[in-house]
């Protein structure tokens, strides 16, 4: 009676640690024949938990206020981090690793893309100048939404770069549109990360006072902004080797333009719709013509090898 009494659960021990291994592998093919339901819905877990919470909490980022929605934004990075790992290991990792921090070949023209937000502005501003009215001043830019009034600029820029940056577009690039890119093609893989985006900054139109404040009819030209802005980010990553390093310094140099104080002013006004126009002429020659060459022969791309690009994504 003893033996058989210490057998029986030992025996259950063991079909429950059985199960275990089972209910692992089984979740983890769910997540690689469902990679992209899998992100958005860690991604809206992570993001949404944490503005949602604030939320609950009767707290907003406002001027003045120590709330900030900034580490909801490292949801979309952490998403895709967990999901490669969970549909590719280790060795999906490093490639999604080596594609945050790479340049590779022609890394001058990819830098160029990278920095055109800050390269605009710097046009806006000769602009205003030559209409003889007077520069921002350096601090304008260091007051950022959600980051404290009194940090330095150099602080205020690396905290962007990090989490505004990389946070998103490792995510929204370096794993969603790098999947979609192989089945749904360009134009409609940016279309439906750029709706799925939009959808993402829900809670901060509650959370975050200065997008509250575009609750109204302004609502749908920040809204055609953000769809222009997916098909200027997808070109840039497309044309810089699948670069999320260089998506991610397009996203926080347009950032540093349109959202700091001199969001209001006449050069974020310009660089803004310049995005706007040239997003709109990628969405049109993309629409029209939906297969993108440039993915099928490498050498109409600044990267060299497709090989360095795309195949190491199908490590997920």
């Amino acid at each position: 009676m003893a033996v058989g009494s210490h057998a029986r659960p030992a025996a259950r021990d063991r079909q429950v640690g059985a199960a275990a291994p089972a209910a692992v592998i089984a979740m983890r093919t769910w997540i690689a024949k469902h990679p992209a339901v899998s992100f958005y819905v860690l991604t809206l877990t992570l993001s949404w938990g944490y503005w949602l919470t604030l939320l609950a909490q009767g707290r907003r980022v406002e001027p003045g206020s120590a709330v900030t929605h900034f580490p909801g934004l490292l949801g979309p990075m952490l998403a895709a981090m967990a999901i490669t790992a969970a549909i590719g290991g280790r060795g999906a990792l490093r490639e999604l690793f080596g594609r945050m921090f790479r340049l590779g070949p022609h890394w001058p023209s990819k830098l160029l893309l990278a920095f055109s937000p800050l390269l605009l502005g710097i046009g806006a501003f000769a602009a205003i100048r030559l209409l003889g009215k007077p520069l921002p001043s350096a601090d304008a830019f260091a007051h950022f939404p959600g980051l404290p009034e009194h940090w330095p600029l150099a602080a205020v820029v690396a905290v962007v770069v990090v989490v505004n940056g990389f946070g998103e577009e490792t995510g929204w690039r370096g794993f969603l549109i790098e999947d979609w890119l192989r089945t749904q093609g360009r134009f409609r893989a940016s279309l439906w990360v750029a709706l799925l985006w939009s959808l993402w900054h829900l809670p901060l139109f509650w959370l975050n006072a200065s997008m509250a404040a575009l609750v109204g009819p302004v609502l749908f030209g920040w809204l055609f902004a953000l769809v222009c802005g997916a098909f200027v980010l997808a070109q840039v990553y497309i044309a810089t080797g699948h670069s999320i390093l260089c998506v991610a310094l397009w996203h926080a140099g347009y950032n540093m333009m349109v959202a700091t104080e001199i969001g209001t002013g006449l050069p974020a006004a310009i660089v803004g719709a310049v995005v706007m126009v040239w997003g709109a002429i990628v969405a049109v020659r993309w629409w029209r013509r939906p297969v993108d060459s440039a993915l099928l022969d490498p050498s109409l791309e600044l990267a060299t090898s497709r090989a360095d690009a795309i195949e190491p994504g199908h490590e997920r």
